[in-house]
This record gives C-alpha cells, structure tokens and sequence, in this order.
C-alpha cells in the first residue's frame, strides 16, 4: 500500500480502504450497467447514458443522508424536514442529468433472437470470469446495439394506423420521410394517446417525423400532439387549427390548404381541402379538416380526417382526384359521412376505422358499415385489428397487430 504523505498511516490505510471500496463500487455499477444495457433497450427501447452518475451520487445520498434522517425524525420530527431537503436536492441533481442532451440514448425495437443475444452477451459480460472470456460477449451485444428498423422501399409507402382508441393517427412513412397524420385522442388531463401511444411506438421505429399534420382542432385529433411535438423538436406542423389554439404556442403552424403539394422519395403528397376560401367562413371544425392524398403512381391512399357529406360532395363535385385504394373512413363512420357518392368517387378496396371499443357515440354506424359492405369495401377496425399496417407494395393486404402478435390479455371480438 502507498503511504499517503502528511496523514497517520492508521488514517492512511483508512482513506485507503474508502478508495478501495469507492473504485470498486464504480467498477460494479459499470458492469451492471453494461450487463443490463441490451435488456434496457429490448423492454424499453431506450438506455440511460449518466445512469452511472445518478446511482454514484443518488445511492450513497440515500444510504447515509435521506434514510438516517428519516428514521430519526420518528423521535425529532424537525429531521424529517431535513429529510425532505436532502431528497429536493436529489431531484435537483438527477432533474440536471435528465435534462442534458445526451442523457439518454434511443435505438428502433430489435427482434427477438437479436434482443436474447445481447441479454447472453451482457450476462457473460457480468459473470466472474478472465476479460478475454467476458469480451467474447460484446460480438453477442452488437446486433442489439446496431439494429435498424425496416422502411419502405424508394418510391414506395406504407400507413400505420395505430390503436389509440377513439381517435385518428396515422404514420406515413416513406424511404427517408415520415409524417404523422394526426395524434389520436387525450384521454384524462395526465394521459394521451401521444404520450402512451405515439411517443414510445415512434421511439421503438427509431423515426424522425418531418411532418404533424392535424387534420383539424377536435381533441380525438389533437390530443397527443404536445407530447410528438415535444419528442420530435424538428417536425413541422401543419393543420387547420386557429391562430390563438394552444399548440401555436409550441410550434408554428402552417396552414393546410388546397393545392400543397410536395414530393418525398419519389411519393406524392397533395392537400385537397380545404380551400383558403374555406377559413373565412365560419364553419364547425370538422369541415375544415385536412385532407390528404398520398400516391406513388400506383397506389394511392386517402386521408379525410372528420369531413362530412357537403365536405365530400364539394371533393366530388370540383373533380379532386378521389380514387384511391385505401380510404381512413370520414369521422370514424359516423353517419354524417361516407356517402354513396363519396365512395362511388374514392372506389376504395380497404377502408381503415379508427374508432374505440363500444365508443359513446356508436361509431363506425351500422348503416355506414353496410354502405361499405354494398360497395365491396373490405373494412378494417382497430378493435378487432389493433394496429393496422397496409404497405403500397403489398396491397390490398393488411397486417393486424392483434393478429401477427396477440396476448393473452386481449379480448376476442367474435
């Protein structure tokens, strides 16, 4: 052991000791944390970087600090205001962590086989063994680490219509674009479908959103905007909103109106209401809706938001290019939409329903459905189907989450 100049070797050998068993605290936290890195990011898609920091402060804090406090406050009550001031400046600490750039590191959702490996290789990493047998673990931890989430091919897109409830949200997602085509429904004032839905499936997609567009302010829309915006600092927004709505303060927004038009990956995207004429009349929200077409040449889909049957009969009547293979239905098949006309024009082969579980206001409606059914429409619902994913290279099928990967928790609808 070094002597440790100008202390007493009894207290030397102490702060020796302490050294010992700081470097060796580190040195075991270090390898839980390596060890568990692949499990993290297979549970949770995520892995903390300053983990490491917080436990070396946050443990020892609680050990030796907030836990004597506040077992002695039973006999001296005061302490347990000393107590809960140890535990504020914890917070603060960790709060500083959370909030740094780096603190976390987000990877796409790996597939099993990829995910057991990098649960072996962490293990052997961890175990009691020669650093040139614990290393061989890392080659097992790579695919976990460097997993990459399938996207469609140059010219071609796909749609996911993700199970929110009663509400739309609809990721459009090309080679090297995506865009969220509204943000599903807020369910209480602590819970939406962006923070418990959208958020972490654009997080386990690994994806980058251009584009938030909002069809139009109902709160089944717009519920979980808050929350996509605030995970993707770089998506624009688009929608129809007024200029005082709360969003506006938390991204700008532009307006959808007739004739946007752009092109990403060799995929066309065209607004085809409402007019600009449109917002200086006053309507109810649902007649401004945002309706987007989406098309490759080949196949086309048909984004409508709530627009109801004078919305559609104006689209038919001005000759928009209507015709499209699958069709998100108008307000969730309420009977105020989806006429005969409407889907004479659109001559859908799917229609998507994004409606919730004997939702309050009846949707989709019987005689809707059986206006789909009489135009040999193939319906698909997200109580039976859960998340639905329809490809432009593989249409007209589509693939049903409850279906490709059910639980044993899931009702079955008959």
């Amino acid at each position: 052991m070094p002597k440790i100049p100008g202390l007493p070797v009894a207290w030397a050998v102490r702060v020796a000791g302490i050294g010992s068993s700081v470097r060796a605290s580190f040195r075991e936290q270090w390898v839980i944390t390596l060890a568990l890195t692949p499990l993290t990011l297979l549970l949770f898609g995520q892995v903390s970087v300053v983990g490491l920091l917080a436990n070396a402060v946050a443990i020892p804090w609680v050990t030796l600090v907030i836990t004597p406090l506040a077992m002695a406050g039973v006999a001296l009550a005061p302490l347990w205001d000393v107590a809960a001031w140890a535990v504020q400046a914890m917070a603060i600490y960790l709060g500083w962590l959370s909030g740094l750039p780096f603190a976390t590191v987000s990877t796409p959702a790996p597939a099993l086989w990829a995910g057991v490996a990098g649960v072996l290789g962490g293990i052997l990493l961890a175990m009691r063994l020669p650093w040139h047998a614990r290393l061989l673990g890392l080659p097992l931890m790579l695919p976990v680490l460097l997993w990459q989430a399938a996207r469609p091919a140059a010219g071609q897109f796909e749609l996911l219509a993700a199970d929110v409830g009663q509400g739309n949200a609809v990721i459009v997602r090309t080679a090297a674009h995506t865009l969220v085509y509204d943000s599903g429904p807020r369910y209480s004032p602590e819970s939406d479908a962006g923070h418990r839905v959208l958020v972490p499936l654009l997080r386990a997609m690994d994806e980058k959103v251009d584009m938030l567009m909002l069809s139009h302010r109902d709160s089944d829309h717009t519920g979980g905007a808050a929350a996509v915006l605030a995970m993707q600092p770089q998506a624009t927004l688009s929608s129809s909103i007024e200029d005082n709505h709360e969003l506006q303060t938390l991204r700008k927004s532009t307006r959808c109106t007739a004739g946007q038009r752009w092109q990403w990956d060799g995929v066309d995207f065209q607004i085809l209401h409402p007019a600009a004429a449109d917002y200086e009349v006053p309507s109810k929200p649902n007649a401004l809706s945002c309706v987007l077409r989406v098309s490759n040449g080949v196949r086309t889909a048909l984004l409508v938001g709530d627009i109801e049957k004078p919305q559609e009969a104006h689209l038919v009547v001005q000759g928009a290019p209507l015709k499209a293979d699958v069709l998100l239905v108008p307000h969730h098949g309420s009977k105020t939409s989806s006429s005969d006309e409407f889907l004479d024009a659109v001559q859908p082969s799917l229609a998507l329903v994004q409606a919730g579980y004997r939702n309050r206001f009846g949707h989709p409606a019987s005689p809707v459905l059986e206006r789909y059914r009489q135009h040999a429409v193939a319906i698909v619902d997200s109580p039976h189907c859960g998340a639905a994913l329809w490809r432009s290279i593989a249409a007209p099928q589509v693939s049903c989450q409850r279906e490709q990967a059910p639980h044993y928790w899931d009702h079955r609808f008959p």
